[in-house]
């Protein structure tokens, strides 16, 4: 049994909390969760820092030999813009997607990010993309799914900066599924409990995240501007965790659950914090035949 698990959720977090080579850090964290998130973020102008062929292979007997299951966050060094960064992202996504299929990942986090309008939305104006781009990014999720072995496999994320209804006219009338990342949703002093309830038949990924204000470290009155995300979610408030922790419990959530934090000490702190609030979680339900935090630990 992995040492940090989580009563009744499939918990995983990223490649990123030990900082080495594709292989060391994949083993570090399929050694201790569920699940790893294969993070490819910056491939480079030629895919020249995609993870290798020969690693791929290593990675795929840890994985097995952990018993570990893996998803790919999929690059983000380019965007829906611009036709020219449009066709360069997608070009980046499907060279990501068959490198990785060896691994065989279980779902593919994407970012539609659209700088020019990111801006617009932090002055307070209602921005749209334009049909243009509307048109543009789903011919390149058409492309993209087409390359998948089934389109739902394809998780779209939530960005900060943006309302989390900016994607629903690419998704409301596709097949493909949602990654709901609540710290970017609290970043922007929001409540993502509202999103998880009408997101929910379609995440297949969920990312939690603390944040702490630029060097401090709490939350002690400070603008949103100037929060630090994808920290420990020690410094995230018990009732802010438990409404998507408890809700998922209640709704029996079999996604993923993903502490997306980039060191070792976040993590196990976040998982004690996860830990806290499935103790909360079993007084709310005066359930005392349900596993206790210390006893958990104790397996």
């Amino acid at each position: 049994m992995k040492k940090y698990v989580l009563p009744r959720l499939r918990l995983g977090s990223t490649s990123f909390l030990l900082h080495a080579g594709y292989v060391p850090a994949i083993r570090f964290t399929a050694e201790r969760c569920d699940d790893v998130a294969l993070l490819l973020l910056e491939t480079g102008p030629r895919n020249e820092w995609l993870i290798t062929q020969e690693e791929v292979h290593e990675a795929a007997r840890i994985l097995d030999g952990e018993g570990a299951t893996l998803h790919v966050h999929l690059p983000v060094d380019a965007h829906f813009d611009t036709p020219e960064a449009s066709r360069l992202l997608t070009d980046k996504v499907l060279a990501a997607i068959e490198r990785t299929a060896p691994l065989r990942p279980h779902s593919f986090v994407l970012h539609m990010d659209f700088p020019s309008l990111r801006g617009c939305i932090l002055t307070g104006y209602k921005v749209i993309p334009s049909d243009e781009q509307y048109i543009r990014a789903a011919e390149a999720l058409r492309t993209i799914g087409a390359a998948l072995p089934s389109p739902e496999m394809l998780a779209i994320e939530n960005l900060e900066s943006f309302p989390a209804s900016f994607w629903d006219r690419w998704l409301e009338q596709a097949p493909w599924s949602r990654c709901l990342d609540a710290g970017h949703i609290w970043k922007d002093k929001g409540d993502p409990l509202p999103v998880l309830k009408d997101w929910f038949p379609r995440i297949r990924i969920l990312h939690l995240h603390g944040l702490i204000p630029h060097g401090q470290r709490g939350l002690e009155k400070c603008p949103s501007s100037i929060w630090r995300d994808h920290k420990s979610l020690c410094h995230t408030p018990p009732t802010d965790l438990d409404a998507v922790l408890h809700f998922l419990w209640d709704r029996e959530f079999h996604g993923v659950l993903n502490i997306e934090v980039f060191s070792s000490e976040d993590f196990i702190t976040s998982h004690a914090a996860l830990l806290r609030s499935w103790e909360r979680y079993c007084i709310r339900t005066d359930n005392p035949s349900e596993t206790t935090r210390s006893e958990f630990l104790s397996l």
